[in-house]
């Protein structure tokens, strides 16, 4: 580490040189000097600078030109440059902001003055280095355990593969055999309009452990469970108020599954399909039905199903690795995706998207900006306006992300949301110019719900516009930018629902 800041002075003056030189006398700080933008390129490339005082009419190199090519230097980038000048016009000083220079001091210099202003940006500095090298050091942290949960989905993937083929197999192997099972393993009833047994077939006994003789005696409420008798009743009861209409199905059938009870008082899951026995005129004299145990197939489901929230739950935390990565690179728009996502979600579920999709839109919208990976962080909290350049590589985290995500298996099309959600209804976006009903529907929603949020809040580059200017940009371009279905109910949600972007 070293003992002090070292500052590289630039001047083609040798006693202005010497001047800043008295004036940093005494303050701790190692002092190197450069006669002319030449010299201090190369004084730059040959060692560690932590500030340099720059003059900016010089022969040669002037101190503008001097500034550009710092800022194109990789390793200097972010190097605090004062200008030391005599020219007091704006056009001047606009020429050194836009050359890239922290700040100006003017000739003749006051000591004070450079003191205070250099002391304040090896503040910064030294803050900054702090934070890339804290980033640096939490992003090989992301990056391992990422892998980690990676391999860890991957697992869990497999698994889930392995039980959707058991359970293939176990359906395929009931099909194949399910004409044989009808006479020999299934237990055929009958029952009266009260609901009680006229007829069963001898494979009770096998199936519950009762002779069909004890079965006949019983009420069908003895033989299933409370919760699986309730909902047989109210099926029942569904399918009689059908029979008071003359047009009436004579075909009505239903089929149920239910927890039944063996005679021994243990409980097992059967798949139950019931129809009307009819007299000549369609009136319903009784039901009959058949009964099969399903209590294998109700394992393998509710196992299926455990697997799937285990491999929802790691994909919620890879997810979450995502979003502190790309707001670990742009601290400025910390908060923008979760906004997005909780804006999109609330406008799919006032479209009536499925809850399966809303889910999805939350998953997306949380990760929208993963592709900001691949973008330097000094262009994403660049504090000035983007040159073209840098726009256009800004432009490239929709397909950066789609990259990213395109192998990842999930239950919702993440990849393509993230790949679409700068699109635009009438081929004005980007990466790939879609228009209409070539853009999903969540990206719709998620490019409405992504503009919002960026207008109506803080970037580096300027303040919020505020929500009604954005409400505006999406009433004005609706139909032709944005879905005319989806800029609708998010107007609504603001203007008559009430709702409001979460700080």
């Amino acid at each position: 580490m070293k003992a002090k800041p070292v500052i590289l002075l630039v001047d083609d003056q040798i006693q202005n040189i010497e001047l800043l030189e008295a004036y940093l006398a005494g303050q701790d700080y190692e002092i190197i000097a450069a006669a002319n933008g030449d010299e201090a390129l190369e004084k730059l490339s040959g060692n560690q600078i932590d500030l340099m005082l720059l003059d900016v009419m010089m022969p040669g190199i002037n101190g503008f030109e001097v500034t550009r090519r710092v800022r194109q230097d990789k390793i200097n980038q972010l190097l605090p440059i004062i200008l030391v000048t005599a020219l007091h016009g704006s056009e001047d000083r606009l020429k050194g902001i836009e050359s890239g220079c922290d700040d100006f001091i003017s000739k003749p210099v006051d000591k004070m003055e450079l003191l205070a202003r250099i002391r304040s940006l090896l503040k910064v500095k030294a803050f900054n280095d702090l934070m890339i090298n804290y980033r640096n050091e939490l992003e090989t942290a992301v990056i391992e355990r990422t892998e980690e949960l990676k391999k860890a989905l991957e697992n869990l993937q497999q698994d889930i593969a392995e039980r959707k083929r058991t359970e293939e197999e176990l359906k395929e192997s009931e099909k194949k055999y399910r004409l044989l099972a009808d006479n020999v393993r299934d237990v055929i009833f009958v029952l009266d309009m009260n609901l009680n047994y006229t007829y069963v077939s001898p494979f009770v006994k096998s199936m519950r452990g009762y002779e069909p003789e004890e079965v006949l005696k019983q009420s069908a409420i003895g033989a299933l469970t409370p919760s699986s008798w309730e909902l047989a009743t109210k099926t029942f009861s569904e399918v009689m108020e059908l029979e008071k209409y003359e047009n009436k199905d004579i075909n009505i059938s239903r089929t149920l599954q239910l927890e039944m009870t063996r005679k021994d008082g243990t409980p097992f899951w059967t798949e139950m399909k019931f129809s009307f026995i009819r007299d000549e005129q369609l009136r319903a004299l009784g039901i009959v039905g058949v009964t099969r145990d399903i209590t294998e197939r109700k394992r393998a489901e509710e196992k299926l199903l455990v697997t799937f929230e285990s491999l929802k739950k790691a994909f919620g935390t890879i997810i979450q690795v995502m979003i502190t990565t790309v707001e670990m690179r742009d601290p400025y728009t910390a908060g923008h995706q979760k906004r997005v996502a909780d804006l999109a979600c609330a406008i799919a579920a006032e479209t009536g998207l499925a809850q399966e999709k809303i889910e999805g839109i939350q998953m997306a919208g949380s990760i929208h900006d993963i592709g900001k990976l691949s973008i330097p962080a000094e262009i994403l909290s660049k504090p000035t306006k983007l040159t073209n350049n840098e726009y256009s590589l800004i432009k490239e985290h929709s397909q950066s992300g789609y990259e990213m995500l395109k192998n990842v298996e999930s239950p919702w099309p993440l990849a393509q949301i993230v790949y679409q959600h700068h699109e635009r209804t009438d081929g004005s976006g980007y990466p790939r110019n879609l228009k209409g009903d070539e853009i999903i529907m969540e990206a719709r929603i998620m490019a409405v719900a992504d503009v919002v949020e960026a207008m109506a809040s803080h970037r580096p580059y300027r303040p919020g516009l505020g929500i009604d200017t954005a409400l505006a940009e999406i009433e004005k371009n609706k139909g032709t930018h944005y879905d005319n279905t989806v800029a609708d109910v998010c107007l609504k949600l603001f203007r008559e629902k009430g709702y409001k972007l979460i700080a």
